[in-house]
This record gives structure tokens, C-alpha cells and sequence, in this order.
């Protein structure tokens, strides 16, 4: 916190010049706003002092120069495209929205919903995820000057992914999407960031899913080398509702990835998945969270990671289960493979429940490839870095597997077998 009150006033120029030119907004939202300033001061960039920061140091971000500076290096590169419909591309200084949109879907830029008075903003938008319990949040909400808002309307059914991608540029570096689902709706968002160069990303997604709703969400993090990545996805679920959420983590020299849900109605079902692929120098840090507040729910976490080099990874999952929320099923699994003797991960599955009559396992494994198995492979014709990239593959299927969409499921294998191939082993 001192790193970033040495800072304040930097901040707090930003920040005011933002509301100087933000007098269309509605009142709701500039308090909101001067909400989240005021609580990123008091809290500041997070250090390892910070028991959820303990193995992940971001000191580096405390002076905001990534995110003040006027121009951000690397140019402006075009954001990867995995799958689906292009919906939105954040490059440069400017939100690009397509169309038209699958029938009983509506996006919109933030602005432009803003001047059409969406009825449900006020509600969702900055109410989903907490700006009190994270600060990079926080921070996010006080200055982001654009966003995303995708409405699923009542009934409406698409499966075909939708597309936002965030590439380099001043509004791409506090993305922010909000996803509403209304009653009985599917739909299925894709989010990628990629960039060039030195940068810090800090992106929010809020997600509320009404009654009886579904919502698929990926995301896909494949930021330069040198890149900072924070993030923030929180989902809201009514009754009878599901929500699916993977999270891919292959970029970054620092990533943090704060993933969540409150299952807020009877009959509710999520998933939390996730894989991570490191190599190098490179720091990967998971923390998820799921809020079990009613009963008759169930949710399922796995989450895999493959670590080479003197990469670090850290997973952090907690499972609250209250008091009313009885018949609960969870399930909680983090499995790693390092491929190095310097490769090193910290995993912590947590369970905290305050119910009697519920189903609840966790647990967490670490290990190396099987040495049996890449004695046979070899002794069957296959080298030895072959044989060690089809069985980090073999790993990282069943993770896979829980992307529900063909073609970009395709897409991530071939990039996990591009990371670990021969020649980059």
C-alpha cells in the first residue's frame, strides 16, 4: 500500500481528468466510480505482504506507469482471432464493435449502452465483482474508459462463440465486459488477450446468469512475454441456472487470475476450469472462488498446469459452502506437471464448509512425466523430446476436454503442442 500512496497523485491526476470529461455519465456510475478510487487508495497494487498475494509480487505495477503512459510499446498489433464470431476488438485507442450479432443477442460498446439507457447496467455493472475485495478491480472500475455489454435476451439460444479480443492500446488495457444472461437464454464468449512488448493488462469481466440461463465463458490469455496480466471474472446465478468458465493462461511474465461465482439459487451448477503452460521466467497465479449460498448445487474445478524452465505457478481454490446451503456437491482438483528440476508451484485447495449434509472433495497433486512412460515411447522408435511433448499432451487432455467448443478446443491443442514442441523444448 505505501508503494502506491507514494504514487496517489498520479493516480488521482488520472483519475480526475477521467471524470472531468465523463459528465454524460449517469450519477450512478460516477459514484461508482469514486467508490472504486477511493478504495484502490486505501488498499494499493497488492504486495507479497498480502497473505492472497503471498508468491506473487507486483511491485513492479505500483508506480501505474504501464497503465498511465500515454503510448503503450509494441505498436498496434492486431489481436490472435481463436474461433467464432469477431464481436468486439479493443486496439489502439478505440472498442470496435461487429455485427450484426446472433438473433437475441445484443452488443453494444459500454458508451453506446450508456447513451441508450440499458435498463439492466445499473444493477450489474460494477455490482458483480467487488471492488472491496480486489483491488486491481478496483482500480479497473475508477478508470476503464470503455467496455463490453452483450445481452442474451429471454429464450434467445446461441452456441456459436462470440469473440472479444484485446489487443495492445490505451482501452484495451483496463478491458472491461459485462455478460447478462436473461432468463432461459444460452450463450457462449470467447475473450483473448495477446499484445507485444512490455505492458500491464488489468481486464474485468462480471457475468450474471438469470433463472434457468447458461453462460460459456473462455478465456484466453496469451500476452507478450514481457506483459503484466491481471484479472478479474465474477458470475452472479440465479435458480436453475449453469455457468461454465476456462480459463487459458500461456502468456504473461507475471499473470494473476482471480476467477469466481455465487450460486445464489436452488439447482445451480458451475464449472471452473483451467490450464496453465509456463516456461522460462514466467509466473502464473490461479485464485478461484465458489460461493455456495443455496442449496441443491454443484460445482466442479480442474485445473491442470505444465511448468518448465524456472517457471513459477501458484493455485489458490476456495469452496464456501453457508449454512443454508445443504445437498451441496463440489468437487476441487489441481494437478500439476513440472518438466524441470527448477520449475515450482504452490497449490492450496481450500473447503469451508458451514453445512451438515453435503458431498465436498479436494485435493492436489504435483509431479514429473513418468519416466516408464517415455522409456517406452523411446524404446518404440519415438525421441526423447517427442516422447516428452505427447506426454505433457497426454496431461493436459482431460483439461482440455472441458472446452465445449470443437474448434477452439483444436486451437488450444495445437498451441500447447507449438509451446512444448522439440524444437522449443
Amino acid at each position: 500500500m505505501a508503494a502506491v500512496m507514494q504514487h496517489a497523485s498520479a493516480y488521482l491526476e488520472r483519475f480526475s481528468s477521467l471524470q472531468a470529461g465523463r459528465d454524460s455519465e449517469p450519477n450512478w456510475l460516477r459514484e461508482r466510480r469514486e467508490l472504486a478510487m477511493e478504495r484502490f487508495l486505501r488498499m494499493g497494487v497488492p504486495t507479497p505482504r498480502d497473505e492472497e498475494y503471498k508468491y506473487t509480487d507486483l511491485r513492479a505495477l505500483s508506480d501505474g506507469r504501464f497503465l498511465l503512459s500515454p503510448d503503450e510499446p509494441g505498436g498496434h498489433a492486431r489481436p490472435a482471432h481463436l474461433a467464432g464470431q469477431r464481436i468486439a476488438a479493443a486496439c489502439g485507442d478505440s472498442l470496435a464493435v461487429a455485427g450484426p450479432a446472433p438473433p437475441g443477442i445484443r452488443v453494444m460498446s459500454l458508451s453506446e449502452a450508456l447513451v441508450r439507457g440499458e435498463p439492466r447496467l445499473e444493477d450489474r455493472l460494477a455490482s458483480i465483482a467487488s471492488i472491496e475485495r480486489h483491488a486491481l478491480c478496483a482500480l479497473n472500475t475508477a478508470l476503464f474508459e470503455d467496455g463490453v455489454v452483450i445481452v442474451a435476451e429471454a429464450g434467445a439460444d446461441s452456441r456459436e462463440p462470440l469473440h472479444l479480443e484485446f489487443g495492445p492500446g490505451r482501452v484495451a488495457r483496463l478491458a472491461r465486459v459485462l455478460i447478462i444472461a436473461e432468463r432461459s437464454s444460452r450463450v457462449t464468449v470467447v475473450e483473448t488477450y495477446s499484445g507485444l512488448g512490455e505492458y500491464w493488462r488489468n481486464a474485468v469481466t462480471e457475468i450474471h446468469v438469470s433463472e434457468n440461463a447458461r453462460v460459456d465463458h473462455v478465456r484466453a490469455q496469451l500476452e507478450s512475454p514481457q506483459a503484466f496480466h491481471t484479472g478479474v471474472v465474477q458470475a452472479g446465478q440465479e435458480r436453475d441456472s449453469r455457468m461454465s468458465s476456462f480459463s487459458l493462461s500461456f502468456g504473461a511474465r507475471v499473470a494473476r487470475n482471480d476467477i469466481g461465482t455465487r450460486l445464489d439459487g436452488t439447482g445451480c451448477d458451475c464449472s471452473l476450469d483451467g490450464l496453465y503452460a509456463v516456461r522460462g521466467h514466467q509466473l502464473v497465479d490461479h485464485h478461484t472462488g465458489i460461493d455456495h449460498a443455496m442449496p441443491h448445487c454443484h460445482s466442479h474445478q480442474l485445473y491442470k498446469g505444465v511448468l518448465d524452465g524456472n517457471a513459477r505457478g501458484v493455485f489458490n481454490g476456495k469452496i464456501f459452502v453457508r449454512r443454508d446451503a445443504q445437498k451441496t456437491d463440489a468437487v476441487q482438483s489441481n494437478k500439476n506437471l513440472l518438466l524441470s528440476d527448477s520449475a515450482e508451484v504452490n497449490t492450496k485447495p481450500q473447503l469451508e464448509i458451514d453445512a451438515n449434509d453435503v458431498r465436498c472433495t479436494h485435493g492436489a497433486t504435483i509431479g514429473q512425466l513418468d519416466a516408464d512412460a517415455a522409456f517406452y515411447l523411446r524404446s518404440r522408435g519415438i525421441g526423447e523430446a517427442e516422447a516428452r511433448k505427447l506426454l505433457t499432451y497426454a496431461f493436459a487432455t482431460d483439461a482440455l476436454a472441458r472446452v465445449g467448443v470443437a474448434s477452439l478446443r483444436e486451437r488450444f491443442e495445437g498451441l500447447l503442442l507449438d509451446r512444448f514442441a522439440p524444437e522449443a523444448a
